[in-house]
């Protein structure tokens, strides 16, 4: 398709065509009908007609030749013809730099308005009920939480079975944020900022339960999940309904109602300050693989299967003390790595004592021998399927640590603690012991104690970590045989990786670009995501979490973004950081799938985070990320298992994917209203409002390319030299136009003919006028010299020649 420009230049070429071929084709028509006698006025006419025009050059005539001409005449006359040719180029040339751009203007204040999603997300999310938030802590026991305490408490009625009861008859379980905890939680993210607090976080969908003892019967929300679809194989930037989902490898999800700019011709870019929460995971090579060996067999329809351990140099260094460490202390420092480094220590040291290798190694031993499971004395049948899946599925396994059986005893040492054992180290801190594969996990996560309840409080120094095996999908050995030619027997492997995985929240600031063809959400993309930039410390977030005091979680905690006023408040810890990482909660331990939108209330952030974490190293055979449905899902799993470095990013997008499905953010850029107590979960967001932003409105502008103005630069430059030129010759000789006019008179071919033919007839100084009155009148006719006794020029009257006076006279052929 030809731009503007293109068109521009293809018309001036068509002018200059027209140019000078109409002047040509007139001249043809004038000869035709001038004839070979006419006025002497009419032949000078004609001839500077002729003169202007292309043919004396395509003729090759008298007044284009170089022979026996002045060096100054030759020069400056093919300069006018360079110049004239030059001039085509331009005119041609010099358009086809033009073209439009649409550039972004200064920011303004622009009116927004509501964006819905045209995809399935915005019919799986629930529209926002008219009802208040509800907070529910210890669920089973069913007690009020901080803050809220009416007059219902538990009482043990025999040994493990507890009962509510109720004080006198205003006694209810309140589910109500408390005022103060609304302001508190409100007091950063109100309507003069894009930021989401903790009320604007929500369930994507949500049910209605009502009990007795809560809330006096009233009806209360709590939260639901569903699934909507894979968002892992598209590794973009995508906008669904309430969130701006990063599936790239190191992604995240924003929380944004979506809202675009209204009546902009060609749209605008703008940037916004989004509350981010992003899967954080860091993974160990263990050194370790496990391949498979399968052969065909013509006695057989089933195939042989062999599974082997193959060592890359895991065990060696390992002794007793790697299965010794400390308590985490890292808190909001989380060194992930760090975890995930000292449990793949412990799981190599309890995986080769189940091998039954003698640990430490020798010295001189570099790598152990291939080991068959066979010779474990482990049949096919009692292998992990975790470590040892099927040798036809095509499948990640995302699993807790465990050994080498598919149901082993967790609580049944497989190292006893060694008699030599001191419980704390000799700077004072307690000596924590791994003697099977769930105590790996427990002191990966971080607790005090291991083979018993998670003893530590809710506290911004007990962030929530998940840890267990990354194990990536079966790569083909025979990688010099096409995996389309059959052979017997097949060899695969997969690497063993042990992760470590953290959830943050933080500030990102998200460049919106909207090409406002119309409203609509598919006409708005995210440019780029980068870290929000603080100039210095105290411009940093503020972040607060909830805390129990000396008491062990019972609840998940409060979290989020407050003002300053806040910095000290009673019943919660703060940090002032770029980022937060998301506290620990009394169902860290628990199973994942049980927990999923049951008994969490209506406030989502402090639970569904942590348990999204727990649930992605759950990953079993029926797993929708298992792989196996999506083959362009498993392919990048495939590819990012290959090294340490990527297989992290196999949890965390499962993890995004996870929470993109159960939350949504109900905040908008054009949010008018503060978030009152009680808080609730509806929006009265305005139809159309100026945005929080100043969005850099595009313009259309004409942009030039200087690489086609180069025939107008030489042009301009013979222009100007020209022109400066003649300027200087006209400056210090006036008489250069008379003597100009004077040559231009005596040369036109009319009196040119005349004074040949008559000499001395007229004043050759005779003006324009006085000569066309003239001899101008005088006829003159022009033929060809075809042969004796024909004229080539010669004077036309009546009866003969005109005399000196102009009076008839007898013929005279010595005038022709």
């Amino acid at each position: 398709m030809l731009s503007i420009a293109q068109v521009s230049g293809l018309i001036a070429a068509a002018v200059m065509v027209v140019q000078y071929a109409l002047p040509a084709a007139l001249v043809i028509i004038l000869i035709k009908f001038v004839g070979t006698e006419n006025t002497a006025a009419t032949w000078s006419t004609v001839n500077r007609t002729i003169s202007n025009t292309i043919w004396p050059l395509i003729l090759r005539a008298d007044s284009v030749g170089a022979v026996h001409r002045s060096f100054a005449t030759v020069v400056l006359t093919w300069t006018m013809t360079f110049a004239a040719l030059l001039l085509v180029v331009t005119s041609v040339v010099a358009p086809l730099g033009l073209y439009e751009e649409v550039i972004p203007g200064s920011p303004q204040p622009v009116l927004f308005q509501y964006a819905r999603d045209p995809s399935p997300w915005s019919a799986v999310t629930m529209p926002r009920p008219n009802l208040k938030f509800s907070r529910h802590c210890e669920v089973g026991l069913a007690i009020n939480c901080p803050g809220q305490y009416q007059g219902v408490y538990m009482n043990e009625t025999r040994p493990g079975v507890f009962s509510s009861v109720e004080t006198d008859e205003n006694s209810t379980i309140n589910t109500t944020v408390p005022a103060n905890y609304t302001a508190m939680f409100t007091s950063a993210t109100g309507p003069d900022n894009t930021l989401s607090g903790l009320f604007d976080i929500q369930y994507r969908r949500w049910l209605i339960d009502f009990q007795n003892i809560i809330d006096k019967g009233e009806p209360h929300v709590e939260g639901d999940a569903r699934r909507i679809e894979s968002l892992i194989p598209q590794d973009d930037i995508l906008l669904r309904e309430g969130l701006v989902i990063d599936m790239r490898d190191n992604g995240g999800i924003g929380f944004r109602n979506h809202t675009v700019p209204a009546g902009l011709t060609h749209g605008g870019t703008w940037s916004e300050d989004l509350t981010w929460l992003q899967a954080v995971t860091e993974c160990v090579d263990t050194n370790l693989t496990i391949e498979a060996r399968s052969e065909a067999s013509k006695d057989s329809f089933i195939s042989n299967e062999t599974y082997f351990v193959v060592d890359r140099g895991a065990f060696q260094g390992l002794d007793i003390s790697s299965l010794q460490a400390p308590p985490w202390s890292d808190n909001q420092t989380l060194d992930l790595f760090g975890r995930a480094h000292k449990a793949a220590q412990m799981y190599n040291f309890l995986l080769g004592t189940s091998l039954n290798l003698s640990l430490p190694l020798d010295p001189a031993t570099e790598r152990v021998p291939i080991i068959a499971m066979e010779d474990v004395n482990i049949t096919s049948f009692d292998l992990s399927p975790d470590l040892f899946p099927s040798f036809d599925k095509d499948e990640v396994r995302i699993c807790k640590l465990d050994g080498l059986e598919g149901f082993p005893n967790t609580s049944i040492p497989i190292v006893p603690l060694p008699d030599d054992f001191v419980p704390s180290f000799p700077d004072g801190k307690r000596r924590l012991f791994a003697s099977n594969f769930t105590a790996i996990t427990q002191i990966c996560r971080g607790y005090y104690t291991v083979n018993s309840l998670d003893l530590r409080a809710n506290n911004i120094t007990n962030p929530a970590v998940e840890c267990g095996l990354v194990l990536g999908p079966w790569t083909r050995l025979e990688s010099d045989v096409p995996e389309h030619i059959f052979t017997a027997v097949k060899k695969k492997q997969r690497n063993i990786h042990v992760c470590a995985t953290g959830i943050r929240s933080s500030i990102k600031t998200v460049h919106f670009r909207f090409n406002g063809t119309g409203e609509q959400l598919s006409n708005l993309q995210v440019e780029r995501i980068s870290d929000k930039a603080y100039p210095n410390d105290a411009a940093k977030p503020l972040w607060a979490v909830e805390h129990s005091f000396d008491r062990r979680m019972r609840f998940d905690a409060l979290w989020g973004l407050v003002n300053d006023s806040y910095e000290t408040y009673e019943g919660f810890y703060t940090t002032r950081s770029e980022h937060l990482w998301l506290p620990a909660g009394p169902y860290i331990g628990a199973n994942a799938f049980s927990l999923a939108g049951v008994g969490l209330g209506s406030v989502p952030a402090p639970s569904v985070p942590y348990i999204k974490i727990m649930k992605a190293y759950e990953i079993d055979l029926d797993s929708a990320y298992s792989g196996d449905i999506s083959y362009p899902m498993i392919e990048r799993f495939r590819r990012l298992s290959q090294s340490q470095s990527s297989a992290g990013h196999i949890p965390s997008l499962i993890i995004h994917d996870e929470l993109a499905a159960a939350l949504v953010g109900s905040k908008s850029a054009i949010r008018s209203e503060p978030i009152t107590f009680p808080a609730m979960m509806t929006t009265n967001d305005p139809p159309q409002a100026f945005a929080n932003s100043e969005v850099a409105v595009y313009k259309r502008v004409i942009r030039y390319d200087l690489r086609y103005a180069i025939p107008a630069f030489a042009t301009l430059a013979l222009f100007l030299l020209v022109m400066l030129w003649a300027a200087s010759i006209l400056l210090f000789s006036w008489s250069t136009l008379p003597t100009l006019k004077h040559i231009y008179n005596q040369t036109s071919a009319g009196r040119l003919a005349t004074s040949l033919l008559l000499p001395g007839r007229t004043d050759p100084q005779q003006s324009s006028t006085e000569w066309a009155e003239g001899d101008g009148k005088l006829v003159i006719g022009f033929g060809r010299v075809r042969g004796e006794g024909n004229y080539f020029c010669r004077l036309q009257g009546h009866d003969g020649l005109l005399d000196e006076k102009g009076r008839e006279s007898p013929r005279l052929e010595g005038h022709q």
